[in-house]
Order: structure tokens, then sequence, then C-alpha cells
């Protein structure tokens, strides 16, 4: 009697499931094999977790029909480290990975001058295979229809899901930052695809680096550790030292005519968002990077270490926000929108609104009433880009305390807009 006996009874199982697309229970396995249900339950996850899905109490097979039976006696005795997964899920993974390290190499190679749309156009396929990978690993129907309910054909093949698409059914009816960022990324693209505008890559270069972080994590997240990138990627080295007159020539280079379709999609794209996914760094990171000092000169720790926020103490905490703050300087006070600074006070001062705002502003002269782009006042500035006033956490701290004085606050709203 071979050893390889009941996982032959095994395979054969399986590949009969698959072609018949029949889930199947823990206990028909067992009854096909021969082995015990304990034993039989901890197979799915453990060793065919590249080709068996669970669902509820039952199970599915998926890519085993393309493994011959000695290759999935590799894949039960686990002498293989890696087997390739041809299914139509297996080869999407491996499509979607290819294109996120290309995407990545695109935008690292200090040659490319282009580095912004390449990186989208290729992280915009790797989260569309992505997204197929794990529509088909659910079951889940990602083609067009007609009106009839027929598949839509181009050249012969079905219609799939474009980006878009699969981000709205994958979060469906949900807005958060990912999403976000995918959006932005593709109406990008869109606007960006017969213009030559290479000034963009630092305005925009945050997102793209939250959608690669938002890409792996998913990945991960869908399809376990095993396909994590991390060892693929290194940060990019001609992005660590970018002068500040670099930033600065190339702030001016967006401003310019050739710029305008590009730039205002940009800033009425960020402006339509709510504050909580503007501030994500899953919509955009924002990162200073500060040397790192060791005790030795010849120490083997690594040389670059992220920092989680939620993990450290309130003195160091402290002591990397002084750190940041010697690194970047006097920084821009006002950042708040009207909607943030009614939100922020509505907290302390309940039934403050919009209208409320307006009428404070007017009444204190936080700013002027119509567009003045030199201003700069104490409460609010006229900010570039943005092209209209923002304020100062100063403001929303002077409102709560004026508002405490319920004469004031009847004083305030007693004036006419």
């Amino acid at each position: 009697m071979s050893r390889y006996d009941k996982v032959d009874l095994a395979y054969d199982f399986l590949v009969t499931k698959e072609k018949e697309t029949e889930a199947f229970t823990i206990a028909q396995l067992a009854e096909a094999t021969g082995w015990s249900t304990g034993t039989c339950s901890t197979y799915p996850s453990k060793r065919w977790h590249q080709y068996v899905v669970k669902d509820g109490t039952q199970y599915s097979s998926s890519g085993i029909s393309y493994l011959s039976k000695e290759e999935f006696r590799s894949v039960h005795s686990q002498k293989l480290q890696k087997t390739t997964d041809l299914s139509t899920k297996g080869i999407l993974v491996h499509k979607a990975k290819e294109f996120a390290l290309l995407a990545v190499s695109t935008y690292n190679n200090p040659y490319t001058e282009f580095k912004t749309y390449g990186f989208i156009v290729n992280i915009v396929i790797a989260y569309t295979s992505l997204f197929h990978a794990i529509f088909e690993k659910r079951g889940t129907e990602y083609f067009y229809l007609d009106n009839d309910g027929n598949p839509i054909l181009i050249d012969g093949e079905e219609k799939a899901w474009e980006l878009g698409e699969c981000s709205d059914a994958y979060w469906q009816g949900e807005s958060n930052a990912e999403k976000a960022n995918i959006k932005f990324l593709i109406g990008l693209r869109n606007k960006i695809e017969h213009r030559s505008l290479p000034a963009i890559d630092l305005a925009v270069c945050g997102e793209c680096q939250s959608a690669l972080s938002n890409f792996e994590t998913l990945l991960v997240e869908e399809f376990g550790d095993d396909h994590a990138l991390t060892a693929s990627l290194a940060i990019a080295m001609q992005l660590t030292r970018i002068s500040e007159q670099a930033q600065l020539d190339s702030l001016k280079q967006l401003q310019k005519e050739n710029y305008k379709v590009v730039r205002e999609y940009m800033e009425t794209y960020r402006n339509d968002l709510n504050d909580d996914i503007v501030q994500s760094q899953k919509y955009r990171i924002r990162a200073f990077l500060v040397p790192k000092l060791g005790n030795h000169a010849k120490s083997t720790d690594i040389a670059v270490e992220f920092l989680n926020v939620n993990n450290l103490s309130e003195e160091e905490v402290a002591n990397y926000e002084q750190g940041v703050a010697f690194i970047k300087g006097i920084e821009n006070p006002f950042k708040l929108k009207p909607s943030k600074v009614v939100e922020l006070v509505a907290k302390k001062s309940k039934g403050f609104n919009m209208t409320l705002h307006t009428k404070c502003w007017k009444f204190y002269a936080a700013r002027p009433r119509e567009v003045d782009a030199t201003f700069k006042g104490e409460y609010s500035s006229y900010i570039e880009g943005f092209d209209h006033y923002l304020y100062s956490m100063k403001w929303v701290d002077f409102l709560i305390k004026e508002l405490k004085n319920r004469q004031k606050i009847a004083t305030v709203k007693a004036q006419a807009i």
C-alpha cells in the first residue's frame, strides 16, 4: 500500500468537485479518502490553502485540476516551497504582483522622466487584476452584461469590470480613504494620458505611495502573508534627498498654463473629500525622513525603521515631534477648511453651524469679505492652490472661548450675513 494512496484519493475527490463546481464538507472528504474528520479539517487551511476556500461549513476547490497527481502530492507533503497556482485566481494574483512591482520599478528608475504616469498605468492594472482574483475566489461575477443579461464581448472575450467598478463592488456603499485614493489615481491617469507633465511627481508622490501600501495590505489580507511584496521592495533612494529649491521649482512649473486642467482636477478632487479621508495615510502618505542615530558606528540594526506612533510612549512621541519640527521649520498654521472649523467648534458649542461660522468671521473680521490673495491674518489666510481662505486652530480655540458667553452668541447671531 503506497503512502500516497489517501492523498491520491483526495486529489481525485477535489478534482471531481472542482469540475462539477460542487461544494463539499469535511465529512464528505473524510468518507472519500479514509482520513478522520479531524485530519481532514486541518488540510484545507494548512496544506491546500492556495486551492481550497472555506464558505461557512462548506469548501470549494479551484486550480487543483491544473495540477498533476505528482504535483498535488508535493503540495500535500510540502516538499515544494512554492507550487505554481495555474487556476484563474492564481494567474490573476501573479499578474497583480508583477504589475505592482513594475509600477515601483518605473517610479524608482532615476532615468524615467514621467514617473507618475508610468506608476499609475501599472498600479491600475495591478489593482484590477487583484480585484478580479478576489472575485474569482469568492465566486463573484465580474463581467459586464447587456440588457438581456448576456455577457458583453470585446474581440470575442467577456468584458471584465474596470477598476472603478471593481472598487465600488468591493466596498459596496462605503466611503473610505482606500477607495478615494484609487478613484483619484484613475481620474489623474485620464487627465495626463495625453500630456507630458513630469512636474506633478512631487505633488502626488504621497498618493502613489499610499496606493502601493494599500495594494499590499489588500493582497495580504485576501491571499496571505506568502504573497507580501515587502521582500521585493526598497525605499526610493532618489527621493530621499530633494532640495527645497527643487520643490519650489516644481510647484512653479505646476502653476503654468499647460498644467491647468490637471491642477484643477487635483484641487477639485481633494477639496470634495471629507477631512478624515484627506488626512488619512491610506489616501496620501506624508512622512519626514529623520536620520537614525545609533550608539555604535558599526551597529547591525536595520538602516530604515518604520515606527507606529501608537506604540510609542508620550516622551518618545514628544521627542519625535521635536525632531520633525526641527526638520520642517515653521509650519503653515492655516490648514482648516470652514467645514472642519464647524466640526471642531460644534463639539464644544452645541448648535454651531456653517451659518453661524460665517457670521463669526464677519463679526470678528477674521478675514476680508472679498478675495484678497495677499491676505494673511491672525486666524485666517488666503491659500494659493486652494484658492480661498483657510483657518488655524487658533481660530477654533478663539471661537470656543468666545461662544461660552451667551450674550456674545446672541450678538453674533443678530447680525445680518
